[in-house]
């Protein structure tokens, strides 16, 4: 025998008929949070979409027209199709892209060799210790197959070299032309050094940034080179390290905003999200108040 209990007995279980708006809050929530990146796309006009179209082109290796571009983050590696258009002073060539600091590179190569094979040569009368001789009878030496590498490599590539070292560079052999024995030692040394000291650092940039393949080839034999000649004028035992440039940033002075954590960056998809949600949240507890406030008006009845 069934036992029915009078109103107010007890707490009467929800109708069935009434649960409909609990799937319908279920279905809203999820519907927003999968609708976040369409949402996000119309509420922001389409921006999103454009940054990405920026943001895959210049990973392409181009920048719109009229944009700054620095050259040696322009293009990409190897050949590139016909018509792609380039930045002011790029030219393409069968090797990839040739931009300006890629002519540099090449020209200061030129221009290296121009004056230290002849002072390697000049060690070999005037300087008074033999290890001084021994290094620029190296360095001529190497000098003259880099030689022949740079002029063959711009010749397939269209890059005009000059024929005489630049003034500065002819200063130094005329610093060194008429001194003899330990002075002259001392000038190799420190000059080819601090010579060699500014062209790594190009040749450096070059090897990790250029989009040329023949001059990236180039650039690791070039580092090789340089990097060995460093090692030769330096154990020759007179390098002035002192009178030698600081490294850059070395002196950069440490603050709390450099030794801060950097911060982490807010996903946009993330904050949509967590509004979507918390929206859902809201109309529930909505739901649930104006629910809880009916049942207490029916009591009251």
């Amino acid at each position: 025998m069934y036992t029915v209990e009078p109103d107010g007995a007890g707490a009467r279980p929800w109708p069935r008929r009434r649960t409909w708006p609990w799937w319908l809050l279920i279905v809203a929530a999820v519907g927003v949070i999968l609708a976040v990146p369409n949402l996000r796309t119309a509420l922001t006009g389409g921006q999103a979409g454009s940054a990405g179209a920026a943001g895959g082109a210049q990973q392409n290796g181009y920048a719109p027209a009229g944009a700054a571009t620095n050259p040696v983050q322009v293009a990409a590696t190897g050949p590139q199709p016909t018509g792609t258009a380039l930045p002011a002073g790029w030219t393409m060539t069968s090797a990839g892209p040739l931009g300006p600091v890629d002519r540099e590179f090449l020209t200061k190569v030129r221009q290296a060799g121009l004056w230290e094979g002849p002072a390697g040569e000049m060690a070999q009368t005037r300087a008074g210790d033999e290890r001084v001789k021994e290094v620029g009878r190296q360095l001529a030496t190497d000098h003259k197959g880099l030689d022949q590498q740079v002029r063959q490599i711009s010749a397939q590539l269209g890059v005009q070299l000059p024929n005489k070292p630049s003034d500065e560079q002819q200063g130094w052999l005329n610093e060194m032309e008429p001194q003899t024995g330990s002075t002259f030692d001392d000038i190799f040394a420190n000059r080819l050094r601090a010579a060699h000291g500014k062209v790594f650092a190009l040749v450096s940039q070059i090897r990790s940034g250029t989009r040329n393949e023949l001059v990236r080839t180039f650039a690791q034999t070039a580092v090789s080179v340089v990097m060995k000649h460093m090692t030769l004028l330096e154990s020759i035992g007179n390098v002035n390290f002192g009178a030698l440039p600081e490294p850059a940033g070395a002196a950069a002075p440490t603050t709390k905003a450099n030794n801060s954590t950097p911060a982490v960056p807010i996903q946009p998809d993330a904050v949509w999200a967590v509004g979507g949600l918390a929206l859902a949240i809201g109309a529930f507890a909505a739901f649930r108040i104006f629910r809880g406030t009916r049942g207490r008006r029916r009591a009251a009845y």
